[in-house]
Parts: C-alpha cells; sequence; structure tokens
C-alpha cells in the first residue's frame, strides 16, 4: 500500500531507516522502504556501508546528482506501492507514523473512494528548546515560528500550507505530474508543485503526523540558502504568476516595503539576525525583500 521514499545526500539516514524499519514489521499493509543516495561524496562517513546490508529496504547510490526534483521523481518511478510517502533524510517521525498515513488512506477510500488522487500533509515541527549553540538559534526560531503550524492551520491555509518534507501522495498523481526539473536552483520547487492543484479534483488532507527537523544549519549557511530561494522564487514567479507565499503576499499587501529594505543595510540585518539569540524575523523579511528586488 505505501512507498517510503527517502532522498538523502551527505546525511546519515541509518537513525531514520531504523525507526521506520521498527515501525514496519507492526503493520499488515504492505510497505516498502526506498533510500536513494544522490550521489553524496567521499567526505564523511554517511552510513553507506552500513545501508548496503541493511535488510528490508531498498538502497541506491547514484554516480550523478540528480538534484531535489529528479531525485524524487525517479523514486516515485521506481515505487512499487499505490501511494508514496516523501520524507526528507533529517526528519525524526513520531511513534505511529506509518500508521497514521495508512488510516488516512483508508479513511480517503471509505469516503471517497480510490478514484480521486490523495495528498496529505504531515507537517514538520522543531525540537521543543533551541540548541545550546547559538549559530543555530536562527533556524531553530525559523522552523519553531514559521515553518510549524500545526494541522488546523494548515488545513485552512489549504495549498499554501503543503510542504514536502513529509507528504503522502497518490502515486499515480506524482507520475502524472512529477517535480519541475527544469529549475535546478534551491528552494520553492514543491511550493510550486502543490499549488498546481488549487482548485482541482485533489483530496488535499492535514493529518497531526509531524516529523521533527533535525538539519539545523549554522547562521551563515541559514541565510545563504535563504537567499537562493529567494532567487529560484521570483524565477519561478516569473513563469508563474499566480504562485503565492508568504513573501508574495506581503508584496502585493504593502508595495511600500520593499523601499523601506533598501533604507537598511544588508550587513546590518544580518548582523542583528545573527547575534541574537531570539532575534525578530521582520528582519529577515527585510532581508528577503532586499534580495527579491536586487
Amino acid at each position: 500500500m505505501l512507498s517510503i521514499a527517502i532522498p538523502t545526500y551527505r546525511y546519515d539516514v541509518r537513525p531514520l531507516v531504523a525507526e521506520l524499519l521498527r515501525q514496519v514489521a507492526t503493520m499488515e499493509e504492505p510497505v516498502e522502504i526506498l533510500v536513494y543516495d544522490d550521489a553524496s561524496p567521499d567526505d564523511g562517513d554517511w552510513g553507506r556501508a552500513e545501508l548496503r546490508t541493511t535488510p528490508g529496504i531498498h538502497y541506491l547510490e547514484l554516480k550523478k546528482n540528480l538534484g531535489r526534483a529528479a531525485i524524487r521523481n525517479k523514486l516515485a518511478k521506481e515505487a512499487t506501492q499505490e501511494y508514496v510517502v516523501m520524507m526528507d533524510a533529517d526528519g525524526k517521525p513520531p511513534a505511529n507514523f506509518i500508521g497514521c498515513y495508512l488510516d488516512a488512506v483508508v479513511d480517503h477510500q471509505q469516503a471517497l473512494g480510490a478514484n480521486q488522487a490523495l495528498v496529505c500533509v504531515g507537517g514538520r515541527r522543531y525540537q521543543d528548546d533551541p540548541p545550546g549553540d547559538q549559530t543555530y538559534h536562527l533556524h531553530w526560531w525559523y522552523g519553531q515560528e514559521r515553518e510549524s503550524p500545526g494541522p488546523v492551520q494548515r488545513q485552512g491555509n489549504g495549498w499554501l500550507g503543503f510542504q514536502s518534507n513529509n507528504f503522502l501522495v497518490s502515486r499515480a498523481l506524482l507520475l502524472a505530474h512529477p517535480f519541475d526539473e527544469t529549475h535546478t536552483g534551491y528552494g520553492h520547487e514543491d511550493t510550486l508543485w502543490g499549488q498546481q492543484f488549487a482548485g482541482q479534483h485533489v483530496q488535499l488532507r492535514h493529518p497531526n503526523n509531524p516529523v521533527v527537523h533535525l538539519g539545523l544549519e549554522p547562521n551563515h549557511v541559514f541565510l545563504s540558502k535563504q537567499k537562493e530561494a529567494i532567487r529560484n522564487l521570483r524565477l519561478l514567479h516569473q513563469t508563474t504568476p499566480h504562485l503565492r507565499t508568504r513573501l508574495i503576499d506581503l508584496l502585493v499587501r504593502f508595495p511600500v516595503l520593499p523601499a523601506l529594505a533598501n533604507t537598511i543595510p544588508e550587513a546590518w540585518l544580518k548582523a542583528y539576525l545573527t547575534n541574537r539569540k531570539r532575534p525578530s524575523l521582520y528582519a529577515l523579511d527585510l532581508l528577503k525583500l532586499k534580495w527579491w528586488m536586487a
């Protein structure tokens, strides 16, 4: 019934695999686990030697890096079950993670039949306490305040609440609508994928099934990726003007914001965000606006 698909790159996915195998062992329904390493370099111990001999998973090491969109599409093509659960490698699932998604599939089929495609967004959360190293505080605060909405809030946001780090999808839908591989930059390819189904005959559910995001990044890496994501978002918005994000909504509602952002030096905003234990994320919004207008 379920194919759990995990792309990984420079990350030790063994703890996640061990927990999923523990849960699979309690299930009567067929569940397969696919782990594809996207050509990680030999600059660390990513657990590859052990994964090659781990029973109960289909593990593959790619020779060439495909990127975030293409590897997801490859996993979907090579999955064998009717529904696919896409997970990021740096997530820690709850104890009944697989069971929650199986229940959602059964409820969907009983209520609407298997003919309608299904997407379930399980959600994301972060560890309750901030990390001891302040270098990682910005990512943690951002995750707590911006990336961890509960199921009620996500349901209210509809497709704006789509997150690709932890979602279930009908395999047929994913094969018919693969992730766009033409946009190779970092960020928002999942935003584009989810919002294409707004108003379409696709059942969207938001079960309370969040994974804990473990892969916190230091301030300089986090800000660099945020900048790249904004640049990618701007490119995507040029070809798909209907695309919506919090930043785009801010630009529509408050067109004077870019002028305000340009009055504050980028170096000052970065220093403010990285030197405080709990910075205001409005400063990050201003920084994103500067990058958007650059």
